[in-house]
């Protein structure tokens, strides 16, 4: 927003929340809005003023791919929020690391925040996969790390290829499977080659696993990128099954 004065402070930035809020609003680029400042503290755009709308202002709409990796993005019906679903999109690949090697996950706990942020920027490691392909030789040289950190690590990252499938399906990081819905999905299907190719149909015979999970599930290994992942764990040496 231009700078507007209201309750006595300058106010230049409004939450949107949503697609659907810009929708049925209305709200186009170069709108003249009023806005207030809901419970007297967060602005909150209430409505525009139609009258002052540029001529040349168009409707916006959500893109059909991430903005970064180009694969297509997609809204689970009932949800407000719009997702890419490739695993290796770059803009949530530091994050989706962080998800894999987390306690719950792949417990690889000799992985923090800075080092996982560190190995990306430097192009180590461009999926989950790549973590299993580092060496000794990849790690020496680098600030910190002496002989025992260089080999505590790799012993790390190599004993996590044996967690149990239901860790490995947390890290995957699909959105709502968290620890009882990967667990559930382990014992039903028992490997990721049998769980790639399940439908919904088979999904939601599962105890716990309603429609929405079922949708979630079948379309991130609908993903090409996503299959060529599970594929490079398998590869290796992660356990799959």
């Amino acid at each position: 927003l231009e700078p507007v004065g209201i309750g006595g402070v300058t106010v230049s930035q409004a939450t949107l929340h949503n697609a659907d809020f810009v929708t049925e609003r209305d709200i186009r680029v170069g709108d003249t809005v009023l806005v207030k400042r809901a419970g007297e503290v967060i602005p909150q755009v209430v409505k525009v003023v139609p009258e002052l709308r540029p001529p040349d202002a168009v409707p916006w709409r959500m893109p059909d791919a991430c903005p970064v990796c180009r694969q297509p993005v997609t809204r689970v019906e009932g949800e407000a929020d719009t997702y890419c679903t490739n695993a290796a999109c770059p803009e949530q690949l530091v994050r989706h690391v962080e998800h894999f090697v987390a306690r719950g996950a792949m417990d690889i706990d000799s992985l923090g925040e800075k080092l996982v942020a560190q190995f990306v920027a430097d192009g180590l490691v461009a999926d989950v996969a790549d973590l299993y392909r580092l060496t000794p030789a990849d790690l020496e040289g680098r600030e910190g790390f002496a002989d025992k950190r260089i080999a505590n690590l790799v012993a790390a990252i190599d004993a996590s290829r044996d967690r149990p499938l239901r860790r490995l399906l947390i890290g995957l990081g699909i959105r709502h499977v968290g620890g009882s819905v990967a667990a559930a999905l382990a014992t039903a299907f028992g490997s990721l080659d049998a769980l790639a190719t399940a439908d919904t149909a088979a999904l939601t015979a599962v105890d716990g696993v309603g429609p929405e999970i079922a949708a979630s599930v079948a379309a991130w290994f609908a993903v090409p990128r996503n299959r060529e992942l599970v594929a490079r764990l398998a590869a290796a040496g992660v356990r799959t099954a």
